[in-house]
């Protein structure tokens, strides 16, 4: 399976076996996906304790979180953790919406769009903008659930089908299986390990939260309500960094749909309302962005819209593109982050370390 594939991968590229595993973390948050005690069997019975963590869409980096505070603590010297969903084969994402009583996330992030339309002026070429180039980003990601064979347009974008007005299909993220695992080891034990490569990727700040009462604010239903939270589970994240936006290389958020880029590349801080979508025009949060702009580049491996979104297996799909970048292209700062259904957030900062 998926998971097993993904854990035994980790453990490789960390120069262990799963022997030295002290403890695994599985996040997933549909219910009919693996447990997290099933995949560990898969790679040994060994005793070790089993974490299963469910947050919605965040539950990949609910896991990450959890496993760095039991790495903080001193509990553990070495856990996996395996982010993994699979949908059923027999549904669809529309049945398994309807059926928990609240509507399509399309509808909410189509209301979004065209708020931000009557408010800055955002059009249809500006969500479009930022879909071609995550799906252009993602022809270089073997494992993108979505590998387009030549340049994707804004055209092509702009001409896919309409889904919730000014939405398109290549606009969305689609609906698949998907696994990812990562290794956290503490210091101590990190400089007793010879891994794959020198380098490795330190989290800096891990920030879980939770909505905060505003005027306007939804509660009805299991939906995401205002942008805002991550905003502030950003700043808190980079004060705790002890860096700021414009420090950020490389960052990976929860764009399932493309406003949702715009949007929380502004409550990160890369930009302001007003000046985003020219950014985009100009070519901002794509290749070469950090040399051009300043700016670091956004959803790097296709993002949600073009890699996909296996819920639980996102969050590490994420950690595992930013230490992609961190060897492959020598980044040194990284932010990823995802929002879950109910109105939860999860943003880390991931450093570029080597071993010593």
């Amino acid at each position: 399976m998926l998971g097993r594939h993904a854990g035994r991968a980790a453990l490789l590229d960390a120069g262990i076996d799963f022997a030295a595993v002290e403890a695994v973390y599985g996040g997933s948050a549909l219910p009919n996906s693996p447990r997290a005690i099933y995949l560990a069997r898969e790679l040994g019975m060994t005793g070790v304790p089993v974490h299963h963590v469910t947050n919605a869409s965040a539950s990949g980096l609910a896991a990450m979180h959890d496993a760095w505070l039991a790495i903080a603590s001193g509990l553990h010297e070495v856990v996996l953790v395996i982010g993994y969903d699979a949908p059923e084969a027999t549904g669809s994402a529309e049945m398994a919406i309807a059926a928990q009583g609240f509507a399509p996330p399309v509808s909410l992030f189509s209301m979004w769009a065209n708020r931000r339309a009557q408010e800055v002026g955002t059009t249809e070429r500006h969500l479009a903008l930022v879909a071609a180039k995550n799906w252009n980003y993602a022809a270089g990601n073997p494992n993108a659930l979505r590998q387009p064979t030549e340049t994707v347009t804004v055209e092509k974008v702009l001409g896919s089908r309409l889904i919730a007005a000014p939405i398109t299909s290549m606009m969305c993220t689609p609906w698949g299986d998907g696994a990812g695992a990562a290794v956290l080891m503490s210091a101590e034990m990190l400089a007793r390990t010879r891994g794959a490569s020198p380098y490795v990727a330190k989290i800096s700040a891990s920030v879980s939260n939770t909505e905060v009462y505003e005027d306007g604010l939804i509660l009805e239903g299991a939906i995401i309500g205002s942008a805002t939270i991550t905003g502030a589970g950003a700043q808190a994240a980079l004060t705790i960094a002890g860096v700021g936006p414009k420090d950020l290389d490389v960052v990976q958020v929860h764009d399932a749909f493309a406003v949702e880029e715009i949007v929380y590349c502004e409550q990160i801080g890369l930009s302001v309302p007003g000046e985003t979508e020219e950014l985009l025009e100009r070519g901002a949060f794509g290749p070469g962005s950090r040399e051009k702009f300043g700016l670091a580049e956004v959803s790097t491996d296709g993002g949600l819209i073009a890699r996909g979104h296996a819920s639980g297996g996102t969050g590490l799909a994420q950690v595992h593109e930013t230490l992609r970048r961190f060897r492959n292209h020598g980044d040194q700062v990284g932010l990823v982050q995802l929002v879950g259904v109910g109105g939860v957030c999860y943003t880390q900062i991931f450093t570029r370390g080597k071993r010593k």
